[in-house]
């Protein structure tokens, strides 16, 4: 979307003056992200793109994100258009220490203390349900393989099975936690797109993998998080063992779905 039409669009809801401008952010792998400025006024715009392919209900998320401010976890949500194509949220300034070259055992500290954050804050929410993620997925692929259409029957008895035996370990769950997504100054956190009552350890280790831990920092964040929850250290790993084939799943199939390329 041009910037002009935009604004265009946005100019009544948020009451903006001929002075108001904005730019193109970058990062987001479907989105597209605007900074916004009026005068004193600052927002964080996303143009939602992709939408058939995604398991979201944005009036449901904005909602959510309007609950989570409230706990001081989110920054607070402004503006969702009738269409849900656009949203509107607090501008919240990121530093440039929030782009990272290299984790260090401070890093793998922060994340696990945002993780238990997340997983002990009372938010009443949605289940994630995988399943229906991943056969929504299954949808929007052309041919799919048998072989992975059998996979996905049997991670769905599996995922069942699981989560009737390890209710104690569903809790609130963030599910894309890239450090990009940490706000340290403030202690907000963004990008609630994929929240929801889940499995602590699928989220353990959904933040592992967005943001690339080797091996060392792997054991690292289990370990702290164990440590930060009062979790034997073998019980995170037997519970981060039996999440581990979902959340491949999970990432194999949305990357699939959204036409992008999985990082190597």
């Amino acid at each position: 979307m041009q910037n002009d039409e935009l604004i265009r669009l946005l100019k009544t809801p948020l009451g903006l003056t001929e002075d108001a401008i904005v730019y193109p952010l970058s990062g987001g792998a479907i989105n597209r992200s605007y900074y916004l400025n009026d005068d004193s006024k600052e927002f964080m715009v996303k143009e939602f793109q992709g939408e058939s392919s995604l398991c979201i209900d944005r009036q449901e998320r904005f909602e959510l994100q309007l609950s989570l401010f409230n706990k001081h976890l989110a920054p607070k949500p402004i503006y969702l258009s009738v269409d849900t194509g656009i949203y509107v949220e607090q501008w919240i300034k990121q530093h440039t220490s929030q782009m990272l070259l290299v984790f260090d055992d401070r890093h793998i500290h922060t994340l696990a203390t945002a993780l238990t954050r997340v997983h002990k804050s009372n938010i009443k929410a949605k289940l994630v349900d995988l399943p229906k993620e991943w056969h929504q997925y299954l949808t929007t692929l052309v041919n799919p393989s048998l072989c992975l259409v059998d996979e996905i029957t049997k991670e769905t008895e599996k995922w069942i099975r699981g989560r009737e035996l390890a209710s104690h370990d569903q809790v609130f769950c963030h599910n894309d936690l890239v450090w990009a997504h940490l706000c340290v100054p403030t202690k907000l956190i963004l990008d609630w797109e994929y929240a929801g009552i889940g499995n602590r350890y699928f989220d353990i280790l959904s933040c592992a993998k967005v943001n690339n831990l080797n091996t060392q920092q792997h054991d690292l964040l289990l370990t702290t998080y164990a440590k930060k929850n009062n979790i034997p250290i073998n019980v995170v790993y037997d519970g981060c063992s039996q999440q581990a084939s979902f959340m491949e799943l999970t990432y194999q199939l949305w990357h699939q779905a959204v036409g992008i390329a999985p990082k190597i």
